[in-house]
């Protein structure tokens, strides 16, 4: 068996585990490569033909990943929210296919690849909350995504739905939501939100 079809064999084999996402580490572990120069040239060959692409420094993908093992790989202190939760929950009608959408601390940060843009927008340390884990994959619950999207509604964020007539918030657990705008420290974003919710109720 010649070197490429066993690594590519070696892709295929680990790809569903992998999400069909691979950092470099990863390669060198799978390839068992520590040169990190030869590592380079047959993760280039294994580009050539289509196996793996380069999303951003230090990613790969197959050509059939999964977007939210990948939104936690490039970032791994973040999680799934705003209008993708909203939109996985039936809270929204659709949003834009190839964007997904996800909070983390710091900054803001965007990675576009060539099928799909990441947008991480950045919040304060104690507001990183509110998520589920499922499959080493951290999403907001719809409460949480509702609240983030306030959130940055409030601080100028522009999102491709309208905050005021797109958003169920029927969906939503009030008492849930409730503890956690209690987290809140700016009086001002909790009476906005308040308002928000007693105008829909």
């Amino acid at each position: 068996m010649n070197i490429l079809l066993k690594e590519v064999r070696l892709i295929e084999r680990w790809s569903p585990k992998m999400g069909g996402v691979f950092s470099v580490s990863d390669l060198k572990s799978l390839f068992n490569q520590d040169n990190l120069a030869i590592l380079k040239r047959r993760v280039d060959r294994l580009a050539a033909e289509g196996v793996l692409a380069r999303f951003c420094r230090g990613i790969y993908t197959t050509p059939k990943y999964d977007a939210d093992t990948l939104a936690s790989r490039v970032s791994p202190h973040s999680y799934v929210s705003l209008g993708t939760v909203l939109a996985r929950e039936l809270m929204i009608g659709s949003i834009p296919a190839h964007t997904l959408s996800s909070v983390k601390i710091g900054r803001t940060r965007t990675f576009e690849g060539p099928s799909l843009t990441l947008v991480y927008l950045g919040l304060a340390e104690h507001l990183f909350f509110g998520f589920r884990r499922e499959r080493g994959i951290q999403a907001a619950t719809p409460e949480k995504a509702l609240l983030d999207t306030l959130y940055f509604h409030q601080r100028g964020h522009a999102f491709s739905f309208d905050i005021f007539s797109d958003i169920d918030v029927s969906r939503v657990d009030r008492r849930l939501l409730e503890s956690y705008l209690e987290k809140y420290r700016n009086p001002r974003f909790v009476r906005f939100v308040e308002g928000y919710l007693d105008e829909r109720a």
